[in-house]
């Protein structure tokens, strides 16, 4: 039987990122940020603009036209990681019109209320 006890370690564009992580990317010469739940092995979830739900994906999608990426909120546990797992479970399929990526990382980190979702 294989228990977790700790989350594994990846290196994304020089940064040491844990999955349950977010992390933020954006394009050159954009204002704006998209933000992604990182989970394990290049999975991410999130919602890539209009048009789209927030839904898993990979983590090439949001690198591969480069850009500046930090990590926006780092989890603190495994547990902290679960969570926010969890949370992302319950808002897959909500339409970015609902829901921008911004708002949807910030439901899943608890980093807001969300009335949105009201």
């Amino acid at each position: 039987m294989l228990v977790m006890v700790d989350l594994p370690r990846y290196q994304i564009a020089g940064l040491m990122v844990r999955p349950g992580d977010i992390l933020g990317r954006t394009k050159p010469g954009s204002l704006i940020e998209h933000r992604v739940l990182l989970g394990f092995n290049g999975a991410i979830v999130h919602s890539s603009g209009p048009g789209d739900v927030f839904r898993p994906g990979l983590l090439q999608e949001v690198l591969k036209d480069g850009g500046v990426v930090r990590v926006v909120h780092r989890t603190a546990s495994l547990d902290d990681t679960k969570g926010r797992f969890m949370r992302a479970e319950r808002i897959i399929g909500i339409p970015w019109w609902r829901m921008n990526c911004i708002q949807t990382t910030d439901f899943i980190v608890q980093a807001s209320r969300t009335p949105w979702l009201m």
